[in-house]
């Protein structure tokens, strides 16, 4: 920039020059739009118009209308008063000078020198005067066009890549990923998501523009990074506030990912009288798999900190054809900050919400779950053979061949103690409990597995091979004789 008093180079952004100390710029209000803008304008760099006059030259008017001299103007724009010795003396020489209608009453020969030279010297300034004026307007106009190319931008040369300066009403994303390019934020690899404006807060802020890039990474870790810019004149300086690392996950930012409308995220909101940047992303195990996430997030702008809300759940496709996040807050709400990102949490519509119907269908299947975990405990065996085995024990009862449903287990089901009787073939080893029930062991899976369980306490089962080279046994219980295949399973009632 230079110097409009000494005319020499000022680097860009001084207040002050630093060659003759004059003030670089005192900002005022534009008359017609209000904006603010530096206070040497001519016309307003936001909406074109005029903002002072005061470079038309008023000389030329005064001489058409007064006839005054060059010095006469000088002396008047200076404060000073005319001579009035000077203009008696002028109006004598005009008395006693003769007319001559030809020459329209001038004699060269008896006008006085410092009369007849003054008008050329004013005639001489005033031309000069004009031109300078005209130049000024051309050049003003040329730059103002200049500037309302590029979607208001100056366009970067090669040779100079600070000529780039963000206009201060354009739009936010435009502004965030032209002034990260012209500061060098850009070589880390990520890519801008989205930026939105934050209304001042009056002396404390002026007006920012918070921004979001994100670097999705499955090979190591993906990340993104918070900037805050604040205008300097008309240049936007961006400030990185905060990078967040996703270890071992996946950042995607990308509304039709969310199923968000962008009228909703992002944007600038305020939460508890203060100025908060909220914004959302989909942040899912880098190595896939059927649970899925979704991240909502508070910046806040004054105070560098973060809140995040996570919904975490099974991806499901409902009826439409699309996979959905049933998802459930991971942390609790206890804040004004997540309670607002529970109330949004409904504009994201990837996170699905569950009906009446789900909600009852998903606790059947949570106690269903339950249950299973607590019958898969070696100490509930009994248990979970009767569950099993209900039917199969009443149609046994009723003379049936049944396949008895044996469950296994990996651990002893049975203390040693508990035992009353043991038999053993090749294959298998079979015992008789005290309270009536009949467990196996096989020997080539190395598992133990239930033969039958009485309801309650019972006289102890007496069991026996029908034959030792095959896997056939018999057993007598509180219900009757029955014989057992240790392979098949196979069941059936021996008559009396």
């Amino acid at each position: 920039m230079i110097c409009e008093k000494c005319g020499q180079q000022v680097p860009d952004g001084s207040a002050f020059c630093n060659h003759c100390g004059t003030p670089m710029s005192t900002d005022i209000n534009c008359p017609s739009c209000g904006k603010t803008i530096p206070a040497n304008s001519v016309f307003c760099p936001k909406c074109g118009k005029m903002v002072r006059n005061d470079m038309q030259e008023p000389a030329e008017e005064t001489v058409a209308t007064t006839g005054a001299t060059y010095h006469e103007l000088e002396r008047e724009r200076r404060g000073q008063e005319t001579d009035p010795w000077q203009e008696a003396r002028r109006e004598q020489e005009r008395e006693r000078k003769p007319y001559y209608p030809e020459d329209n009453g001038k004699d060269e020969d008896d006008e006085d020198e410092e009369l007849s030279s003054e008008p050329a010297h004013f005639n001489r300034n005033v031309l000069i005067g004009a031109a300078v004026v005209v130049a000024l307007i051309g050049l003003l106009l040329l730059l103002r066009n200049c500037g309302s190319s590029n979607d208001g931008r100056h366009e970067v040369t090669g040779s100079d890549s600070t000529l780039l300066v963000a206009d201060s009403n354009g739009d936010p994303m435009s502004i965030f990923t032209s002034e990260l390019s012209r500061n060098n934020f850009t070589g880390d690899g990520a890519v801008a998501a989205h930026a939105v404006k934050v209304p001042g807060n009056g002396t404390d802020r002026p007006e920012v523009i918070m921004g979001v890039t994100a670097k999705n990474d499955t090979e190591s870790r993906s990340y993104f990074k918070i900037y805050k810019l604040t205008q300097n004149g008309q240049v936007w300086m961006p400030e990185l506030q905060h990078t967040q690392y996703l270890n071992g996950r996946t950042v995607n930012m990308d509304n039709a990912a969310l199923i968000a409308d962008i009228q909703n995220v992002p944007r600038a909101v305020r939460v508890n009288d203060k100025d908060y940047y909220y914004f959302a992303y989909v942040n899912n195990p880098v190595e896939g798999g059927s649970i899925g996430r979704v991240s909502l997030c508070l910046w806040n702008v004054d105070e560098k900190k973060l809140t995040t809300l996570d919904y975490q759940g099974p991806i499901k496709t409902l009826d439409d054809g699309r996979q959905y996040v049933y998802g459930k807050p991971l942390q609790s709400i206890n804040s004004a900050e997540t309670r607002f990102l529970q109330n949004e949490a409904r504009n994201v519509k990837l996170i699905h919400f569950l009906t009446e119907e789900e909600l009852k269908a998903e606790q059947e299947a949570k106690e269903k779950e339950e249950e299973e975990k607590r019958l898969a405990d070696p100490n509930n065996v009994d248990e979970r053979w009767n569950q099993e085995n209900e039917e199969n024990v009443e149609a046994l009862k009723k003379g049936e061949e049944v396949t008895i449903k044996a469950a296994s287990y990996d651990k002893p089901i049975f203390n040693m103690k508990e035992i009353n009787k043991k038999i053993e073939n090749e294959g298998y080893i079979v015992f008789s409990i005290n309270n009536g029930a009949v467990y196996g062991f096989n020997k080539n899976t190395r598992k133990y597995f239930s033969i039958y369980a009485p309801k309650g306490d019972s006289q102890p089962s007496d069991i026996g091979f029908a034959d030792s080279k095959n896997n056939l046994m018999r057993m007598r219980t509180s219900e009757g004789r029955f014989s057992y295949d240790l392979v098949t399973g196979k069941t059936k009632r021996i008559p009396e």
